[in-house]
Formats: C-alpha cells, structure tokens, sequence
C-alpha cells in the first residue's frame, strides 16, 4: 500500500496526470477567476519552468512545504488575504524520539520484523510506540546523545557534562553506529497535550527560510520524563545503553509527525481553512494535508489525514452538478456525502466507496 501503487496509480488510470520531480514556487489568482500554477522541475540547473492554469487548486505537500509555500505567497504579497492564523497551532504531537542500544553480546537483530508491530499508554496522555529501523539505516543513530532529566535545557547541558566527564565511555556506546539499526530499539513517545509552536517566514542572511517559537500559552514540551523512564526499562532489560536525542540539550524537540498551521476554524481570524477545507477568502483554494489537523494527536496521524481528506473531497460536486457546500462566513452545515457519478474503484472491490445513509 504505497502512494505510486494505489493513490496516484488509480488516479493516471482515471485521467490524472503525475508531473514527478517538479516543485511548485508560485500560486497566483487570476484577474477573471481560477488560478496559475508556476513550477521548476527539481532536477533541472537552469530553466525547466512550466505552468498550469485550474479552476481549483488542491495544496497537499505536506505540513512543512505547504506552509513554506503559503508562508512565500503571503510574505511577498501575492496572495496577501490568507489569514493572519497561517503557521499559529503548528503542532509536534508533542513527541520524544528516544532509544536505547544493545551490546552485541544479545545476539538479536532488532531490524527484523515489521517497523512498529505495537504500542501502549504509560499514563492518559502519553502514547509510547517501539520502533524498528531497516538494516542499513544507521546515519539516524548520530541524532542519539547521553539521556538526560531536568525540566531546562540549562539543567540537562549539566547533567550530560557531568555524565560524560564521569562516565566518557557512554559517549562511545552511543556513538559507535555501526550496525546501529540492528542494535536498537527506539521508542517514539507522543502526547495528546495541547501545546504548540508558531511557524513564520523570516529573511536572514542566507536567505527565506521557515522558523519556529513557543507557544507562550501552551509551549511545547522539551522534557517528557515518562518517554526517559521507558527507555531505562528497555535497556536495563538487555543491560544496554539509554540514549536521549541531541535537542534534548537545546530545548529543539524533534518530531516524526508534524502537522498544524493551516488549521479548520469558523472564521478566517481563528484559522486558515473553513470546515469544508477551502483556504478563507480563496474559497477556489483548498488545503488537504496533515496542515490542516488541529490538535496533538498522541498518535500516528496519517489515518486521520486520510479521513479529513476522504470528508473533504466527498463533499466536492459531481461535475455540471451544484455545490452543496455553503458560501464562506455562513452558518455551518453538516452535510451527506455526494455519490460519485463515475467512480474508477468498481463497486465489487474491496476498497470501493460505500455511502451509508
């Protein structure tokens, strides 16, 4: 279950067509209605500009680059009405990506198998999934650093000075990432915890880029003790070693999952999106990603950016058919999906769409 083999696969055998490997780098509203599309092709030096003209656009590239690409429209003016909400509740589903390595003494490859097979709740907000990573994939094992606690970043630099200074040959453990993928077990902590970050665009030096701050409200966590605990537990059942992650030492959490930024909301002062997923104040604009989950998940989000997106385009009219769908700024309306005219999976097939009245 791959994206070129059943997504995009049974969307070239309906019509669609794949432009692979080009980048989108503009979207611009059209005077009298319906869009431009402006892309390079990635692996292209010099020139491999295209264009493309839509009566409706579908962002869908993801939480970091559809923001990054909303974030350059906005800033530089073209596409100056998305709302002032675009990057507020960016969220890391409050996650910890910690991991502890085995001696080569236990004599258990713990790259086979499939990557997560189970996972379980050590308290009500704290999800906690073990990991596998394939044989070969130990570059991610110079990420890990020495586990430490404290609530500040100050308090953790000093533990892990005073661990390395007292104990250096942890250093080397945890460094020593040959045959990584086959000597750890990672633990991916998530909670489902209100707090999150602000993304904005900011020029520097080297140039546009993307950038992050706190939530002063709800700041994100940069210190889950639960996620330490259970990686001491793992390693102490093997006598391996605990590795915490090298944002720990800086207060820079990492996250698998990040999602947010372009948020449902009821008005486009709380959100980017109105709750049929089409962008406020560009109703022929629409975002279906992992940008537009509003809330900390505690969990692998990808079944839910499947639901809101399979919600969304159910909503979406049959072709000369009307828009059910209200005008924006009305009252919301929940509404019955609309029955495709033509769908392309068959009606005996497994996977094929079954309204329920």
């Amino acid at each position: 279950n791959t994206l070129p083999k059943n997504y995009l696969g049974l969307a070239e055998k309906a019509g669609a067509q794949v432009f692979a490997e080009h980048t989108v780098t503009k979207i611009e509203e059209l005077p009298h209605g319906g869009w431009k599309i402006t892309c390079r092709k990635s692996s292209a030096w010099f020139g491999g500009v295209r264009t493309f003209t839509a009566g409706q656009v579908v962002v869908a590239a993801g939480t970091y680059n559809t923001q990054k690409l909303l974030h350059r429209m906005k800033d530089s003016g073209v596409l100056p009405k998305i709302s002032a909400a675009l990057g507020k509740l960016s969220r890391t589903n409050s996650e910890a990506l910690t991991g502890a390595i085995m001696p080569k003494k236990v004599g258990i490859n713990f790259s086979q198998g499939a990557a997560i097979t189970s996972s379980f709740f050590p308290d009500e907000h704290t999800h906690v999934e073990p990991v596998r990573y394939g044989k070969g994939s130990n570059f991610m094992g110079l990420l890990q650093t020495v586990m430490t606690d404290g609530d500040s970043s100050k308090i953790r630099r000093r533990a892990w000075f005073k661990t390395v200074v007292r104990h250096p040959s942890l250093l080397v453990k945890i460094f020593d990432v040959r045959r990584w993928s086959e000597r750890a077990v990672i633990a991916l902590v998530m909670q489902n915890v209100d707090s999150s970050v602000t993304v904005r665009g900011k020029r520097g030096i080297l140039g546009w880029r993307l950038t992050s701050k706190n939530d002063a409200e709800h700041p994100n966590a940069t210190y889950i003790p639960a996620a330490n605990e259970v990686v001491r537990r793992i390693a102490d059942k093997y006598g391996g070693t605990p590795g915490g992650h090298i944002g720990d030492l800086i207060s820079a959490p990492f996250t698998a999952h990040f999602v947010g930024g372009c948020v449902i909301s009821d008005k486009p002062e709380s959100g980017v999106i109105d709750p049929y997923h089409r962008v406020w104040n560009y109703p022929t604009l629409h975002i279906v990603d992992g940008s537009s989950v509003t809330a900390n998940l505690g969990v692998n989000p990808s079944l839910t950016i499947t639901a809101q997106a399979e919600r969304a385009f159910s909503l979406w009219p049959n072709k000369g058919e009307s828009d059910s769908r209200p005008t924006q700024g009305s009252t919301y309306v929940r509404l019955n999906p609309v029955a495709p005219q033509s769908p392309f999976v068959p009606e005996h097939a497994y996977g094929a769409l079954r309204i329920n009245s």
